[in-house]
C-alpha cells in the first residue's frame, strides 16, 4: 500500500485559443482518463508538433510521463508548461509533484508555494505541499498543510490516509494507528473477507480469522501481535502469504496459532475477521513502550533447511540491496549492487548475498561472484532464509522483508534508509523500537546513498 497523490488528477487545462488543438486535446484526455496511455501520448505529441506553444498538451504530457515513471521527462515538460503559463497555479503544483518524485524536495516545495501564491484556496495544492513537507521531515508543517487542505474542501480519502502515515512517522502511534483504518476508504485497498463480521476487539467465543493485507515485511513485523490474541478467541487462524507459512509454523512464539496459506488452503469457518495491521490498535500500542518486543519471536525449523559450510574463516555478513520493484517508493529505497562495492573489501569478512529476484543477477553482471556468493538458489521460502540468516554475524540491507526477518530473529541488522523513510522507521533516530538489534543508516539528504554507505563502511570496519 502506498501514499496517494492527487495533483495529477486535477481537471486538465483547456485552451480555447486553438480550436483544432483543443478538439484533439479532448480526444487525448479521453484516452488518458481511460488509461490508454500510448494513444494519449501520441495525441499530445501530435498537438505539440503543430502547436508547440499549446500549454495544456505540455501539462498533460508531463502528467502522463509522471504516471508512467518517466520522471525526468515529466519534470522537463512541466517546467516548459510553467514557462508558457507562469500565472497558472496548477502548472506549478504539478511541477512540484514531479520534482518531489525526483527527490528535489527544496525545489518541489518552492513550486508548491508558488502555486499557493497564485491559487491560495486550492485544497489540492495544500495537500501536495503537505506530502512534500513530510518528505523534508517537517512533520508539524505537513500536518498543518493537511489540515488546511481539509478545511478548504479536500475530501478525498487519501488525505486521511496520509495523515495517518504522517502521525505514525512522527511516533504518535496512538493517533496514527487509529487513523490507519482510513486505508479501507482507498479504492485500491477494499477490506477482505467482507462476508465475515469484523472483529470489535472483544473476547470471541469462536474462531477469529486474522489476515495478512499488505507485503511480506508487514506480515513479519506485525505477526508479533498474534500471541496476544490467544485469550481473545477460542481459536485464532492467521491467513498469510505461502512463503511465510513454514517459518511461522516452526516458531515457538506462535504455537497455538493456526497458520493458513492464502489461496492454497481452505479456511475454517470464522466468527469474526480482522486485518493484521489493525491489531496494534486493538492491542493497545500507543507509543514505543507498548510495542510487543519479545525478541526473537520467529525461529527457523530444525530440519529440511539449507546450511553454510561448517568451516567459518571470518565473520559472515549478508547483503540485500533491492526490494520489490512494484513498491511505490522502490526508486528511493533500493540500491544498485555497485553502490555496495565499498563494503566488499573489508578485511576478515566473508560476504553472502540474500538478494532475491532479478536484482540477484547484478552479481554475475558485475563479476562479483567470488566475493559475494549468491544464496538465492538455496532459498525456497522464508524458513530457508531465516536458517541462513542464523548463520550470519550481521545482515546489511535496504528496507526490505529481510530487514524485518533479521530483526524478528534477534540478529544484528543494519538498514540503509532513504532520506524520506517509510513511517515505521520514524525520523531522527538510528535505532528502532520494533527491533532492538537493528541499526538505521539514513540518507542525510535526498539521494545521498554514498554518504550512508560510507557510514556503514566505517561501522563495519569497527564492528
Amino acid at each position: 500500500m502506498s501514499e496517494t497523490d492527487t495533483a495529477d488528477r486535477a481537471n486538465p487545462v483547456v485552451d480555447n485559443g486553438a480550436s483544432s488543438a483543443a478538439a484533439l486535446l479532448k480526444v487525448a484526455l479521453d484516452h488518458h482518463q481511460a488509461n490508454r496511455l500510448d494513444e494519449a501520448e501520441a495525441c499530445y505529441l501530435a498537438i505539440l508538433k503543430s502547436y508547440p506553444d499549446f500549454a495544456p498538451a505540455w501539462i498533460n504530457l508531463g502528467v502522463l510521463m509522471r504516471r508512467q515513471g518517466q520522471l525526468d521527462a515529466a519534470a522537463l515538460y512541466l517546467k516548459h508548461s510553467v514557462g508558457l503559463l507562469p500565472e497558472d497555479g496548477r502548472c506549478w503544483s504539478n511541477l512540484g509533484n514531479a520534482l518531489r518524485d525526483l527527490g528535489q524536495l527544496e525545489e518541489a516545495e518552492h513550486a508548491h508555494r508558488q502555486s499557493l501564491a497564485l491559487s491560495p484556496d486550492s485544497p489540492e495544492t495544500h495537500y501536495n505541499l503537505g506530502l512534500c513537507l513530510r518528505e523534508r521531515g517537517d512533520i508539524a508543517a505537513a500536518i498543518t498543510s493537511f489540515e488546511t487542505a481539509a478545511a478548504k474542501g479536500y475530501d478525498k480519502p487519501d488525505l486521511a490516509w496520509d495523515m495517518a502515515l504522517t502521525l505514525l512517522l512522527s511516533g504518535d502511534l496512538k493517533q496514527g494507528f487509529a487513523q490507519y483504518e482510513a486505508r479501507w476508504m482507498l479504492p485500491q485497498s477494499p477490506p477482505q473477507h467482507q462476508d465475515i463480521p469484523g472483529w470489535d476487539g472483544n473476547d470471541l467465543d469462536g474462531t477469529l480469522l486474522v489476515y495478512a493485507e499488505q507485503g511480506l515485511g508487514d506480515s513479519i513485523q506485525f505477526c508479533r501481535y498474534l500471541p496476544l490474541l490467544r485469550g481473545k478467541a477460542k481459536r485464532v487462524v492467521f491467513e498469510c502469504q505461502p512463503p511465510l507459512c513454514r517459518l511461522l509454523r516452526a516458531s515457538p512464539a506462535l504455537a497455538g496459532i493456526d497458520i493458513a496459506a492464502r489461496q492454497h488452503e481452505a479456511l475454517p469457518r470464522a466468527d469474526a475477521a480482522v486485518a493484521l495491521l489493525s491489531l496494534p490498535r486493538f492491542c493497545g500500542t500507543v507509543d514505543d513502550r507498548t510495542i510487543p518486543a519479545d525478541i526473537p519471536y520467529l525461529m527457523p525449523p530444525t530440519t529440511n533447511i539449507p546450511a553454510l559450510a561448517a568451516e567459518k574463516r571470518h565473520r559472515r555478513v549478508g547483503l540485500a540491496w533491492a526490494g520489490k520493484p512494484s513498491h511505490n517508493n522502490d526508486r528511493n529505497r533500493s540500491l544498485p549492487l555497485s553502490s555496495l562495492s565499498p563494503l566488499l573489501d573489508c578485511p576478515d569478512t566473508d560476504f553472502f548475498s540474500f538478494q532475491m529476484g532479478a536484482a540477484a543477477g547484478q552479481i554475475a553482471a558485475l563479476h562479483l561472484s567470488p566475493l559475494l556468493p549468491d544464496l538465492s538458489p538455496h532459498i525456497r521460502d522464508f524458513a530457508d532464509t531465516a536458517a541462513l540468516i542464523r548463520d550470519m554475524d550481521l545482515i546489511i540491507t535496504v528496507d526490505t522483508s529481510i530487514a524485518h526477518l533479521t530483526g524478528a530473529l534477534g540478529k544484528p541488522v543494519w538498514v540503509i534508509l532513504p532520506h524520506a523513510p517509510d513511517w515505521r522507521w520514524q525520523l531522527g533516530r538510528d535505532d528502532s523500537p520494533w527491533y532492538p538489534t537493528m541499526t538505521l543508516f539514513r540518507q542525510e539528504k535526498p539521494g545521498d546513498r554514498d554518504g550512508a554507505i560510507r557510514r556503514v563502511r566505517d561501522q563495519l570496519t569497527a564492528f
